[in-house]
């Protein structure tokens, strides 16, 4: 009777370095999300002078350690989610000119104003960004943070309605402050909606689009 060959057994090898580093990123990146979204969670409900370190960690399920490692004080956590405020912003408009290839630039953004006027009033984002903005009245570190990302989002749009020939010939200063009226349309909205729950948000639209149509098509 002839004998079955054994089974062969599949050698293990260790994972390389280049392997390694990535699930060290993964992982990294995932930890530091987990922190964000904890932090993001005792901001809401604490307020940001209220939430420390020890209230985060228990909300993350980790070592006040083990988030040191990541950030290095709560102010390196403000600086995460005004990152990833920062990061939505431009994907909005990274959509406008995706879609603007085909649409163009004016009626692109039209189309993306109802997702981005969605989004300065989510009600668990808002309270969390105006504790930031009130903090950054009296912390230079945090008025720096949402400064720069302001301008970096200020520049990005720029260069997205510069392909708008009305918009090339007006002066610099009037261009920029049509940006600057666009941007405090949206950043008005989280309060406007906290003062006034009633406020009627299909109207609100439509006027909103009235007046960016305006700012976007009007020579001066």
């Amino acid at each position: 009777m002839q004998r079955s060959a054994s089974p062969k057994v599949k050698k293990q090898t260790r994972p390389t370095s280049n392997e390694m580093d990535t699930a060290d990123n993964v992982q990294g990146g995932e930890r530091c999300v987990q922190v964000l979204q904890a932090a993001e969670e005792c901001f809401r409900t604490h307020g940001f002078h209220a939430t420390s370190i020890q209230r985060i960690s228990d909300v993350a399920g980790m070592s006040p350690g083990h988030i040191y490692h990541y950030f290095r004080n709560k102010e390196a956590i403000v600086a995460g989610i005004v990152e990833h405020r920062l990061a939505e912003v431009l994907e909005h408009v990274e959509l406008v000119r995706q879609n603007s290839q085909t649409t163009g630039v004016v009626e692109a953004w039209i189309a993306q104003i109802e997702t981005g006027m969605a989004s300065c009033i989510n009600r668990e984002q808002t309270p969390i960004d105006l504790e930031i903005l009130a903090e950054a009245t009296r912390n230079e570190a945090v008025a720096g943070m949402v400064q720069q990302a302001d301008a970096v989002a200020r520049a990005r749009i720029l260069d997205l309605v510069k392909q708008l020939p009305v918009l090339r010939r007006l002066p610099p200063r009037e261009l920029a402050a049509r940006l600057t009226v666009m941007k405090t349309i949206f950043d008005g909205l989280a309060i406007r909606t906290l003062c006034d729950p009633s406020m009627n948000r299909a109207a609100t639209l439509r006027v909103i689009k009235r007046v960016i149509r305006t700012l976007l098509e009007e020579a001066d």
